[in-house]
């Protein structure tokens, strides 16, 4: 895979991201260099110098082979050991300064410096290796014994010009990599912030679907007090004062204080019934694991349909809102199952992940089309509940295939 536009080191060139470019490069420089062997021993060939190669210039020539059939290899590995490609880069301009001491035909195989240059290395790396390149073409000329009237000609088209060209493409490719790093800096910063605000429009939605939650629970409870609680204790000081004024006739007087115990008895087994909507019996003294174990062990026995609960994940506190809606919404659950199901068995899977709560009920029944029901009062209810506390609620079932229902609440720690 490609590194990022610095390369692991800013020495090498970073990896093409483009496989076909990747293949090119990599086979184009050795056939570049096997072509120029060629065209060098040809040469001597032909004039005649083949036949005065001596063992040691043949050795080199192997040698020069092994090292471009060995580039094939690194090359694709170059971003693995960035700083032993200029230590191989030295090796090919000292073995094509050797050959051409030996002989001035192998004077061709040096250009093949060039495009490995340009392939291997990046930035102003690209400059000092097309240098490197030049300078030990041009020494090799003298080596051999060029004229200097030619070296004069040679001189601006044999170095000049590839390191002015490699120049210009390292100052290039420097703006270039300096543009992609701020523009990259500049999207990291604007996708960190864009995250940022959307972890708080998603922090405020969930406290404004609790916060909704907790006023319809409020109106819920007033009402429960208005047409309750304040009806029964307006109506116990009315028969106390009754009583008060029958204090000389015992039977009205007994009479009255009974209807303020009967009463009171009223009142208070309303308080309880509103205190049981808000926190359920079976989560009264438990966690909601246990809560869940019992309600399916009461309901199994009721029903006679095994049920199991099976709990995944770290159990930890959860708000009280969150705890009643599952707790609810697995009463409802199985009350479906019981009513419609005809199942020989169910199951309710409660999962404790990082960020939510997962609550599901199976059972192996004869199953429902979900479209059809989706009016229930049952589900509907679910639903609703589920959205007070910013939940999910999905069914999955088919006739004879059983009823799925996968529930989702975000999970938080802190008390409301």
């Amino acid at each position: 895979m490609g590194v990022s536009p610095m390369g692991p080191t800013g020495i090498v060139r970073p990896l093409d991201r483009d496989p076909a470019v990747e293949r090119r490069d990599r086979w184009l420089c050795p056939a570049l260099g096997v072509a120029g062997l060629a065209a060098a021993i040809g040469f001597a060939a032909a004039t005649g110098a083949a036949a005065a190669m001596a063992a040691d210039t043949m050795l080199l020539v192997v040698l020069a082979l092994a090292w471009l059939a060995g580039s094939a290899w690194w090359q694709p590995r170059r971003t693995e050991l960035p700083w032993l490609v200029p230590i191989l880069f030295a090796g090919l301009l000292i073995l094509c300064a050797l050959l051409a001491v030996r002989s001035p035909a192998f004077f061709a195989f040096g250009w093949v410096g060039y495009p490995y240059a340009f392939t291997l290395f990046s930035g102003y790396w690209v400059l000092i290796a097309v240098t490197a390149t030049a300078v030990g073409q041009y020494a090799g000329l003298i080596a051999i014994g060029v004229p200097s009237d030619a070296l004069v000609f040679i001189l601006p088209i044999g170095i000049f010009v590839p390191v002015v060209v490699a120049g210009w493409i390292g100052v290039v490719e420097d703006r270039r990599r300096r543009r992609a790093t701020a523009e990259l800096a500049a999207a990291n910063r604007q996708l960190e912030a864009a995250l940022a605000e959307n972890a708080g429009l998603h922090t405020l939605l969930l406290e404004r679907a609790r916060e909704s939650g907790q006023v319809a629970e409020r109106q819920r409870l007033a009402r429960d007090i208005h047409d309750t609680l304040a009806q029964g204790l307006t109506g116990i000081v009315t028969q106390v004062r009754a009583a008060e004024r029958a204090a000389d006739d015992p039977d009205q007087w007994r009479f009255h204080l009974g209807r303020v115990e009967s009463l009171a008895r009223e009142s208070l087994a309303e308080v309880r019934r509103s205190v049981q909507a808000l926190r359920p019996g079976g989560l009264a003294d438990s966690q909601l694991p246990a809560a869940l174990a019992a309600l399916a062990e009461r309901w199994s026995e009721a029903h006679e349909v095994p049920a199991t609960v099976q709990v995944t994940g770290v159990a930890g506190p959860l708000p009280t809102a969150i705890e009643v809606a599952l707790f609810r919404a697995a009463q409802e659950g199985l009350t479906n199952v019981a009513r419609h199901a005809r199942a020989s068995r169910a199951g309710l899977t409660l999962s404790y992940l990082d960020d939510v709560v997962l609550l599901d009920l199976r059972d192996d029944g004869v199953g429902f089309d979900p479209g059809a029901s989706a009016t229930g009062f049952g589900l509907a209810a679910m639903r609703q509940r589920l959205r007070a506390v910013a939940g999910t609620l999905e069914i999955e079932s088919s006739d004879g295939q059983g009823t799925a229902i996968s529930i989702q609440v975000p999970r938080t720690t802190a008390e409301e």
